[in-house]
């Protein structure tokens, strides 16, 4: 049964909030007290004069950066990233192991069970890599095959697959992917990867 990856992003980012908002009532209370023990300690307060001449720090006008869309597990230093460029059509079919035909082949042939999916519509360049990211390690915990919805960038400007190129870059690039195929002939919006078996601690004990 295919995981759903996408489920397990909003359920990460739920209990997320759930622990921020009890994170701000404990603080609101402690606050609370030490404004108590604050008043008690220093008395009775007089204002000072020309108490309108105040230091205002310089408001920040650098650009606001977006946030993902949904929460991510990972370490930001963790995160694997390509530039833009390159290729202008990444291939329909790529693998880097030396059994790479026989990979491609059984990718298509769905002799992998595929663990997970995600789509990527909607999100920018940079917010994809970073749920690709979670994608791969969400993948590998639960076997070597996953689906990646793309699409086929017809609605994008000028006609130019911008997120299935990038996506199929970074694929290429990552080093725990080993191959990916367009998994439906005549639909070159999604891609069916292999990822490199993930030596368990018991394989090391044999």
């Amino acid at each position: 049964m295919t995981a759903n990856f996408q489920e397990t992003l909003k359920a990460l980012g739920k209990q997320a909030k759930k622990e921020a908002v009890e994170r701000e009532a404990e603080a609101k209370a402690k606050k609370q007290v030490e404004d108590v023990d604050f008043s008690k300690a220093v008395g009775k307060v007089t204002p000072l004069k020309n108490a309108g001449n105040y230091y205002e720090q310089p408001r920040d006008k650098s650009p606001i950066k977006p946030r993902p869309k949904e929460m991510a597990t990972l370490e930001q230093e963790d995160y694997f990233y390509v530039g833009s460029g390159g290729w202008e059509e990444p291939p329909a079919s790529f693998s880097k192991n030396g059994q790479g035909k026989n990979d491609l082949m059984r990718l298509r042939n769905g002799h992998y069970p595929v663990v997970a999916d995600v789509d990527l519509h909607g999100y920018t360049q940079e917010e994809a890599q970073q749920v690709l990211n979670e994608f791969i390690e969400f993948t590998k915990k639960r076997g070597v095959c996953g689906e990646i919805v793309h699409g086929s960038g017809l609605g994008s400007s000028g006609y130019k697959p911008v997120l299935k190129n990038m996506t199929r870059r970074w694929l290429m690039q990552h080093p725990d992917v080993l191959a990916y195929v367009e998994p439906r002939q005549g639909n070159d919006g999604a891609v069916r990867i292999l990822l490199k078996r993930q030596r368990r601690d018991d394989d090391w004990k044999q």
